[in-house]
């Protein structure tokens, strides 16, 4: 018997998610663990049309697609207060489970009943500047409503409530379902769509009085000495390096979190048996402190994850991957939204960018999925099954014809589906990607403190991506880590470290003491997490960690363009900020071009730290130079070890896979265009029982710990090793 949707209301919204599974939630993630899906967000309301649904469906699973997400948006649903109009999606269902096909619905809160704006105009949402948002369409589904109300409403919030426990409690019992996708892309894209409106203030207060509950005490932590009662308090609108404006982006991220908790934990009771699932933007080095867009916390309030990543997401697919596969934490994880043609919003005339054309090439599809598979998701989606018929995004992105008619885009993805599920593959799919060389440390506080220093985070950004790229350049497979992963990490790169808070310093020092080693970027803590600069540098026991104390310093952006450190490896391009140091009982081991110490080795406890006074992640970015490849790739040495695969040819990535009992794979990308020889050398030989999963039975030689492997253009070759 099925819970009434009003007495599982009246269990209370913001329950904790049980801290165990349901059976049959086990079950289903055991599942997917050792599958590998193809599909796409097939139905968003206004289109496919209706009489091509059953058609459409009999195609994709002759196509070897097995997963469909459908957008709910509630303002096509809840057509008016109780009443629900559930009849597409039932048919949705239907058509999916008569095909085999399994369904994924993602709840679309955000586009928000027009009745509900009209009877709440004080709950719309308002903007920094004060504007009130109204009732826009979505671009990506021609409905209308969307952002238009703040969640931190009651009745808002009572309203969203009731629409998600309709939909779980309709359709949990359907055998075509897996899950509930919830708070599309994990983040609010923009900080235009940040609220300050009443109700978040109050939110923002009692945010504030959970951590320091004397007002007083708020007034000293801000530099604002005569606040006397929280009403005097407010969201800071001004971006800028204050503690008022950091902890307001603060709250802003833990909101968010709250919220996406909420639709967890509402689905999770009327419905224990599904999954929720999640995907993020797969920009946490750039998004959360400016529009809450960290795929951590998204993933950690979710049973799948997955990831959005198409040409504007502004990084490499292969880091992309390499970030959600880090962020789920041995979680499943989807890539929940790959783009499959061009675009036409946004172009102009006389300023052509072909990136937007990209993935109209079947070869890039192919190229794009089996890097997403290789970084470990177990579902590769388009965002488009075939493209909209309405709004500014018709036409775009779809792997099938405006029609629904198959194209040599849908014929690639089908012949790697059929791969997918030979039996050459299948061995594969019970092995997980191996834990990465070296990890790339983010630093809320840090991206937090660029954002408010230069108004936006692509400085942080780009730092973060140099030293990816300078470590991938080099086959160097890297895990991105967050403060509480640290104990899993020998070598840890630790990029734009400017602002660290008392308690991040000391966990990241307790760490190296423990046997880390630690290679640190200019100006380590200078400031802590209220953009407190201190007088002595660098400051709280990092200059007896790191063995040196500051010569001098320049935060002059403008002046670092030109910057390069001299090294044993060549001259380094570095950037941002240039921090100069006089060793104590460190070693020099760098200078800059007038001779003084840039970088300074120094052991400390059971590890060490290499701090380096200038953002070389920064220089790799602007100009990925081999001696600054070098000088990455020879990091590693300072644990005493080698890299585990090195590859002979650029544009050629290699990524370890292994089964619980030791059986290792191997995957070869080639991203070049031509097909290319490539000389591996492994630091754990390979057997003598190679075998090939994916590729021709003559595309390698052994000898020893060298294979030679023969991987076509934009494609991958799969050994079992």
């Amino acid at each position: 018997m099925q819970m009434p949707a009003a007495a599982l209301l009246q269990s209370g919204a913001t329950a904790a998610a049980p801290k165990g599974q349901s059976d049959g939630l086990s079950r289903l993630l055991a599942q997917e663990q050792m599958v590998v899906h193809f599909g796409a967000v097939y139905f968003r309301k206004s289109g496919p049309p209706r009489k091509d649904w059953e058609r459409d469906h009999k195609v994709a699973a002759a196509d070897g697609h097995t997963l469909f997400r459908h957008w709910l948006p509630w303002n096509a649903i809840e057509v008016a207060p109780g009443r629900f109009d559930w009849d597409d999606y039932d048919r949705m269902m239907d058509l999916a489970a008569k095909n085999r096909i399994r369904v994924v619905l993602a709840e679309m809160l955000v586009d928000f009943p027009e009745w509900l704006i009209r009877a709440h105009p004080d709950a719309r949402i308002e903007t920094r500047t004060g504007q009130k948002r109204s009732s826009e369409m979505h671009v990506s589904c021609a409905t209308g409503g969307h952002y238009a109300l703040c969640l931190d409403h009651p009745e808002v919030a009572k309203a969203g409530e009731r629409f998600l426990a309709a939909m779980a409690l309709r359709y949990r019992g359907h055998p075509a379902l897996i899950g509930y996708d919830i708070w599309n892309e994990s983040t609010f894209y923009t900080p235009d769509r940040l609220c300050y409106c009443e109700a978040t203030q109050q939110r923002f207060r009692a945010w504030l009085k959970a951590r320091w509950p004397d007002v007083r005490d708020v007034g000293r932590r801000w530099n604002r000495y005569s606040l006397t009662s929280w009403e005097d308090v407010q969201l800071s609108r001004q971006v800028a390096l204050f503690a008022d404006f950091l902890d307001s982006q603060r709250f802003h991220v833990d909101n968010a979190f709250e919220w996406m908790s909420w639709r967890a934990s509402v689905l999770r009771r009327a419905d224990p048996d599904h999954a929720v699932i999640a995907h993020g933007n797969a920009r946490t080095f750039a998004d959360v402190a400016t529009c809450c867009g960290d795929d951590w916390r998204a993933a950690d309030r979710c049973d799948i994850f997955g990831y959005t990543h198409y040409f504007g997401s502004g990084s490499h697919p292969l880091l992309a991957g390499d970030l959600i596969r880090s962020a789920s934490r041995g979680k499943v994880f989807w890539r929940a939204e790959a783009v499959g043609d061009s675009q036409w919003m946004g172009r102009q005339i006389g300023t052509p960018r072909p990136e937007m054309d990209r993935m109209h090439d079947p070869q890039n599809i192919r190229l794009d999925a089996l890097i997403s598979m290789a970084c470990g998701a177990r579902a590769y989606q388009n965002p488009r099954w075939r493209p909209l018929l309405d709004g500014p995004l018709f036409g775009s992105f779809g792997w099938y014809g405006m029609n629904g008619s198959r194209t040599e885009r849908s014929d690639e993805i089908k012949a790697l589906a059929e791969w997918a599920r030979s039996e050459q593959a299948r061995p594969l799919w019970q092995a997980q990607p191996a834990r990465g060389e070296a990890g790339i440390l983010i630093i809320e506080e840090a991206q937090a403190h660029c954002y408010a220093a230069h108004g936006d985070t692509s400085v942080y950004g780009r730092c973060i991506q140099g030293a990816w790229r300078a470590f991938t350049d080099s086959n160097i497979n890297v895990d991105f880590v967050r403060l509480a992963d640290l104990q899993d990490y020998e070598f840890i790169y630790l990029p734009y470290p400017v602002a660290l808070s008392d308690e991040t310093l000391a966990a990241v020092l307790k760490w190296v003491s423990s046997g880390g080693h630690l290679v640190a970027e200019a100006a380590a803590g200078y400031f802590n997490d209220l953009a407190h600069a201190f007088e002595e540098q660098p400051s709280r026991g990092w200059s007896n960690a790191a063995g040196c104390v500051e010569g001098s310093i320049s935060f002059g952006l403008d002046r670092m363009d030109a910057l390069v450190i001299r090294t044993t490896d060549g001259d380094v391009a570095a950037g941002v900020y240039r921090q100069s140091y006089k060793p104590e009982r460190g070693q020099s081991a760098g200078t800059f071009v007038d001779g003084t110490t840039a970088i300074v080795d120094a052991a400390f406890g059971q590890g060490g730290i290499r701090q380096v006074g200038s953002m070389p992640s920064y220089g790799y970015w602007r100009n990925p130079a081999d001696p600054a490849r070098k000088w990455f790739r020879n990091l590693l040495a300072l644990t005493g070890k080698g890299q585990s695969v090195s590859v002979s040819v650029p544009r050629v990535v290699t990524r370890v896979w292994q089964r619980p009992e030791g059986k290792r794979f191997l995957w070869v990308l080639n991203e070049n265009e031509a097909e290319q020889v490539a000389v591996l050398s492994l630091r754990n030989p390979a057997t003598q029982r190679l075998t090939v999963l994916r590729g021709s039975a003559d595309c390698l030689s052994a000898e020893e710990s060298r294979l030679a492997v023969r991987v076509p253009g934009r494609d991958a070759v799969v050994l079992g090793l």
